[in-house]
């Protein structure tokens, strides 16, 4: 409805507000007006003010307000209005502008989110007033801040006192699920740009605190089943997406349609394997490692991608950087728990499952025959088991190892003849396996050794001979003892100075115990190519044991001679070969002689010679990828060029 309100605002400035007002209903009634400013009420006054020239609008000229600053507007001006304290109806020429005064501010916004704004802000023109700015977000109003927090940066920066800072703290904190936009203004004069705060997309920690309230909220038993079924949901969800991202599940089914169609594919798509070990391979740790990570980069080389999760011992972010710096995946917790939660949900998008060691291919050989059944599975042994027990049995004297070692024999017999390809290291190894089970497909694949060119050192005074191992395997520990104990005294009868050095993994406490004049302890360590620096010559005095000896490979590698059991030798150097036959000796004085004989250097050239030269035969990249095509074929890209059709 129109208003009745009539007056005028005649002054308004930093001193004082005057004017008059009058209701035309009632006309002789004293008004009541309220003063705004900047909308908010700050006075009530009375219309009773006598003025001469307003003696014609009504009440004889008591119709006049006048009212003085108690305190001095905002330096930054403000907004006044002047209404009716009953209809709230504005006076006529309402609302009036007091405009700022000069100022020239410095400062800038720190911090803003949700939760507050901080900042600091100066005018350098009159630097002991405190600014005030005005609070807006998503355009509305909100409140006034006051710039005058201390601060000691401030202060330290020579900005004077330091007291210009300013914080605002969000209570309620801002919706994590709206857009906001958040400014500041001086008076009308924008404080720097606005921030902009999207909405929240992901798992912030702000969102993460917001779940964590809700949840602590359920109380009842139902409550507390519908949140666990949700959050059960999200959980396979996400590690669906995961699995669905390793396989490449949306481009390998894009390419699957095309050729269906017989349209041409957009892009090619690596089929995905998935390798299963004890453990995160470790190069420094094992000859397993070693043969594993070969193996896996001869299949990345045929064109597949790889990723891996360890069954027993959980993968740190130590062996996911190692693992990732290869170009494997590493399947880590929360997301994959295990191998059967990995074969669960890779299953149907892998193109073949590698199971290293005897206790993988027994415990996930099933699985993968239900969650992948078109998957190629590929069996490798690292070595047979039964056979090194077998061998142990008779070098100690154990019946009880024979029992273990038929045991095992039937247990892997079991595994060659469930893989789809079984992969030995050894020559022999497969033999056995092809005499117990016909029908398995063995493939003799070793693992590739780069070789290594040593750095010219000073030749120490007297010999070093060096035992390289993984002392947790049982094998080694005999043969360490064996050379400490009996072969080590014929040595010394021959050169008093020689020094034996035990170099290795998981060195037990009694293998410390055989410390003594001639026998140096080293433990394990990073780099081999340092702890065989000032060595002279490797042994592998090996009395039990199968598979092929990483510590042969490794010693040849790095331009040393090394001395070899039967045990050792097997599945590396032929019984005939005319160099290399000569480092083999099976009894202790037999062994020693052989070294003796091999300290000489022209001898230990010979050695060096013969054994690159059956390294760059036999344990090369292109010899391990070879190996792997007869069960794994390259990958190639699909051709463009349309498939023929024929109808008739």
């Amino acid at each position: 409805m129109p208003s009745s309100l009539t007056g005028y605002l005649d002054v308004c400035n930093r001193y004082e507000i005057a004017g008059w007002a009058i209701d035309k209903n009632t006309p002789d009634q004293n008004l009541r007006l309220l003063i705004l400013q900047d909308g908010v009420v700050i006075d009530e006054i009375n219309t009773d003010t006598f003025r001469a020239d307003l003696i014609e609008n009504g009440r004889g000229g008591h119709c006049a307000f006048q009212w003085f600053w108690p305190e001095p507007p905002p330096h930054e001006g403000c907004v006044i209005d002047i209404c009716n304290a009953d209809t709230r109806h504005p006076l006529n020429n309402t609302p009036i502008s007091i405009p700022p005064l000069p100022s020239a501010l410095e400062g800038c916004i720190d911090l803003t989110d949700r939760h507050k704004i901080a900042g600091w802000v100066r005018d350098r023109l009159n630097p002991e007033r405190t600014v005030w700015l005005t609070l807006h977000i998503d355009g509305q109003r909100i409140q006034r801040i006051a710039a005058n927090r201390f601060r000691h940066d401030l202060r330290e920066a020579g900005l004077d006192h330091g007291r210009y800072g300013f914080e605002h703290v969000f209570i309620p904190a801002l919706n994590l699920f709206t857009d906001h936009s958040i400014s500041l203004t001086h008076g009308t004069t924008p404080f720097q740009e606005p921030r902009g705060l999207p909405r929240t997309n992901t798992l912030t920690p702000d969102v993460k605190h917001f779940l964590s309230q809700i949840f602590k909220s359920t109380k009842s038993e139902a409550e507390r089943q519908s949140t666990l079924t949700f959050l059960t949901e999200q959980t396979h969800a996400l590690r669906d997406s995961s699995a669905a991202d390793i396989t490449a599940r949306a481009e390998r089914d894009s390419s699957q349609r095309a050729i269906r169609l017989f349209e041409k594919a957009e892009a090619s798509v690596r089929p995905c394997i998935l390798v299963i070990d004890d453990q995160a391979p470790d190069p420094t740790r094992d000859a397993g490692s070693v043969a594993l990570l070969s193996h896996i980069r001869a299949m990345q080389r045929l064109g597949y991608d790889c990723c891996f999760i360890p069954s027993r011992r959980p993968p740190t972010e130590e062996d996911n950087l190692r693992l990732s710096t290869l170009g494997v995946t590493c399947l880590m917790p929360p997301i994959f728990t295990g191998p059967e939660e990995a074969l669960k949900r890779l299953g149907d998008g892998l193109e073949a499952i590698y199971l290293h060691r005897l206790n993988n291919a027994e415990s996930y050989s099933a699985l993968s025959r239900a969650f992948a059944p078109t998957a190629q599975l590929i069996w490798s042994i690292a070595d047979l088991a039964s056979l090194r027990f077998h061998r142990q049995a008779l070098c100690e004297q154990r019946p009880e190892l024979t029992k273990m070692a038929q045991r095992l024999e039937f247990r892997e017999n079991m595994c060659a003849w469930l893989a789809d390809a079984v992969i030995t290291h050894s020559e022999t190894e497969a033999h056995l396996l092809k005499c117990n089970v016909p029908t398995a497909k063995t493939y003799v694949v070793p693992w590739d050794v780069p070789l290594h060119r040593r750095s010219k050192t000073t030749a120490p005074s007297a010999p070093v001979i060096a035992f390289v191992a993984h002392f947790a395997h049982a094998p080694n520990l005999d043969a360490a003892k064996w050379l400490v104990m009996e072969i080590l005294p014929y040595l010394t009868q021959h050169i008093p100075t020689l020094t034996c050095r035990l170099i290795g993994s998981a060195m037990p406490h009694a293998l410390h115990m055989l410390t003594g004049p001639n026998v140096e302890i080293i433990g394990h360590v990073s780099d081999i190519g340092s702890a065989l620096e000032g060595v002279t010559l490797c042994v592998a005095p090996l009395r039990f044991g199968a598979g092929i000896k990483g510590k042969i490979l490794e010693a040849w590698s790095f331009g040393l001679p090394i001395i070899m059991t039967p045990t050792a030798s097997e599945g590396i150097v032929a019984d005939d070969h005319p160099v290399l036959k000569h480092s083999i000796a099976g009894a202790a004085d037999a062994f020693a002689q052989s070294i003796l004989k091999h300290l000489k250097p022209s001898v230990a050239k010979a050695h060096i010679t013969a054994a690159r030269a059956l390294l760059r035969e036999r344990f090369t990249e292109e010899n391990i990828t070879s190996a792997f095509q007869p069960f794994l074929p390259s990958c190639e890209p699909p051709t463009r060029e349309e498939v023929p059709f024929d109808l008739h």
